[in-house]
């Protein structure tokens, strides 16, 4: 009797465990979004939005390519 319990309860707390786990993933992303960046491409200080130009040579910014963990690890 004592182990019928026992396992009923261990039965019922991991179905608890395992809908919470459903509810909370639910529809959020993981991933994280990356800032799209642009800057100028002969002054890389000066950076802004789409669009925008440099403030050195009046160039219009271009998009930066984001660095993924790869590349960090290759260097």
């Amino acid at each position: 009797m004592k182990n019928s319990l026992f396992s009923i309860f261990i039965a019922f707390a991991l179905a608890t465990t395992f809908s919470f786990a459903l509810v909370s993933c639910g529809g959020q992303k993981t991933e994280e979004v990356a800032e799209v960046v642009y800057a100028c491409p002969m002054h890389p200080d000066i950076t802004g939005k789409e669009g925008d130009t440099c403030s050195k040579c009046g160039m219009a910014l271009e998009k930066l390519e984001a660095e993924t963990e790869m590349d960090h690890e290759q260097h």
